[in-house]
């Protein structure tokens, strides 16, 4: 994707783009993180801006690991940026609607002044090297870590950042602009009223170009909530919404994100966890709220990690059940996002099962 924009591959696309000025961002070092407030976690994103930094719109969206394009397409782009272009042929009558596409203040201005990052060999202006890069995701982990640190809340948010409609069970067309593809049945979505072919013009008030500004209106909206949607449905307008009820950032999996590596060596000093089979689930007697969670190994690094405690306490093959008897946690997401939310110096009680017999052990959170 990144080649054939830059090197505007497509003619249809490379007209498109003679309309704006296309400036192309490669290093994290000094980027205004005021500004530059998107899933940093991505491998490629799009802003359209006015020259006074009013943000039009987002484009790029990833929901998982394996598949990096699922979300995006040259398509959905072209139809971005012609959105894009109305919206500023409108300018400045229309600058209001675009209040809510700029984020709150930062914690700290630039991804160099994070606490967290500050001293790590890459933490410097770019040298032309992979290694020599301040890379976007190192924004997302560096906040985290630092909040971590400071003692400071880590929110759902921070831990859930940017989750899919689709968690909610609605599914867009990465090929439109932000087009209904699918409604689950009996999920938020059908219940707001969303059809498939409806596309949405508005969400949460704003203006909507892309997935990811569904993306956006979902990552900022408080909780419980219900955002309200204008769409076009049938060549004519109407109106349906989304309630998102408290808690509901949890049901989005960011075991596909960098930041979970950090996670799991940080917090208990494991390789991933493999999750058990439906079948080893009944031979081992695992009930369906119990996390299912088998340990596979250790860093091969393990010597030098900041959790050392996690090697002489987990054995290889353990089964994981619970932590702090909480019920109901989901896989790595559900443990890792619990244990990343516990402050610093707190013990964290596990249940496990070693060669088929419960045991509990206890940890102290790094």
């Amino acid at each position: 994707m990144d080649r054939q924009v830059a090197g505007r591959e497509d003619a249809e696309l490379a007209q498109l783009m003679e309309k704006f000025v296309t400036v192309r961002i490669v290093q994290g070092w000094g980027m205004d993180l005021s500004i530059f407030q998107f899933d940093h976690e991505l491998t490629w994103a799009v802003f359209f801006m006015n020259a006074d930094k009013t943000i039009y719109g987002r484009y790029g969206s990833r929901s998982e690991r394996k598949n990096t394009t699922n979300a995006i397409s040259m398509e959905g782009l072209k139809k971005a940026l012609e959105a894009a272009l109305k919206f500023h042929a409108g300018y400045p009558g229309n600058k209001a609607d675009f209040a809510g596409k700029k984020g709150p203040a930062p914690t700290w201005p630039t991804p160099e002044e994070i606490p967290d990052l500050k001293g790590r060999p890459n933490i410097k202006q770019a040298d032309g090297t992979r290694g020599g890069c301040i890379h976007c995701h190192q924004a997302h982990d560096g906040e985290l870590m630092s909040l971590r640190a400071m003692n400071k809340p880590v929110t759902d948010k921070l831990v859930w950042p940017y989750p899919m409609p689709s968690r909610l069970g609605l599914t867009l067309d990465p090929k439109e602009r932000a087009t209904v593809k699918s409604v689950d049945p009996d999920s938020p979505a059908e219940k707001g009223g969303f059809k498939v072919g409806d596309s949405i013009t508005k969400f949460g008030g704003q203006p909507i170009l892309s997935i990811a500004d569904v993306q956006w209106v979902m990552h900022n909206a408080s909780e419980p909530a219900k955002v309200e949607a204008e769409v076009e449905r049938d060549g004519k307008p109407a109106k349906a919404s989304l309630a998102l009820e408290a808690g509901w950032r949890k049901k989005d999996d960011f075991t596909w994100r960098v930041i979970v590596w950090s996670m799991r060596h940080r917090m208990i000093g494991l390789q991933p966890l493999e999750v058990l089979s439906d079948d080893d689930r009944q031979k081992l007697g695992v009930k369906a709220d119990q996390l299912g969670l088998r340990v596979k190994g250790f860093p091969p690094d393990f010597v030098k990690d900041k959790n050392k405690e996690a090697a002489q306490k987990f054995q290889k093959d353990d089964v994981l059940l619970d932590v702090d008897g909480k019920k109901g946690l989901v896989g790595e997401n559900g443990l890792l996002g619990y244990l990343v939310q516990k402050k610093p110096g707190e013990n964290a009680e596990f249940t496990l099962l070693r060669g088929g017999k419960p045991q509990k052990i206890q940890l102290t959170v790094p």
